[in-house]
């Protein structure tokens, strides 16, 4: 197996069957019909912070990813959603290991201006949404959005930063 094999095997990991239940369902939801405290970026990906942070003090990291020139390197847990049913299709829980890439070097999804894990501090939380116009032929933490015909639901928590 040679080394994109390995990346190629790494990333299936982080995959969930149609009959994996170890992900809880969340609520569907439509964008069009988003609760008070959501944020719609010009992309047209939506998001809301559910759990504020100070950053890493113990570390000195305070600041947001963004911030850290050249892009540092992040780590996250992650859990992908269908929009339209609230199916799970990605998670780190079900590669029980969390997911370490350079931050804005892939310039996919979860790295959005402000939205994605570029706006965020040590310790937050964050639920986005992709609409399906942004889901044909994109990535979100290593994965290609499956369906082209159907938003997507992505909760992030960062756990770590490593500036260079």
């Amino acid at each position: 197996m040679g080394a994109a094999d390995a990346r190629a095997a790494d990333l299936a990991s982080y995959l969930l069957d149609k009959s994996d239940r170890s992900v809880d369902l969340v609520d569907a939801m439509r964008l069009d019909d988003l609760p008070a405290g959501w944020e719609t970026l010009e992309s047209g990906v939506a998001f809301i912070v559910d759990k504020a942070s100070e950053g890493n003090a113990e570390r000195g990291i305070l600041d947001t990813v963004d911030h850290y020139i050249p892009n540092p390197f992040v780590t996250v847990s992650f859990t992908a959603y269908f929009l339209s049913d609230g199916h799970a299709f990605a998670s780190s829980a079900a590669a029980r290991r969390p997911y370490n890439y350079q931050a804005g070097v892939k310039d996919e999804v979860q790295d959005e201006a402000i939205g994605g894990v570029m706006g965020m501090k040590v310790g937050e939380r964050r639920r986005f949404i992709v609409p399906p116009e942004l889901c044909y032929k994109r990535k979100c933490f290593g994965q290609y959005l499956p369906r082209a015909d159907d938003g997507v639901l992505v909760d992030v928590e960062l756990l770590s930063l490593q500036p260079y």
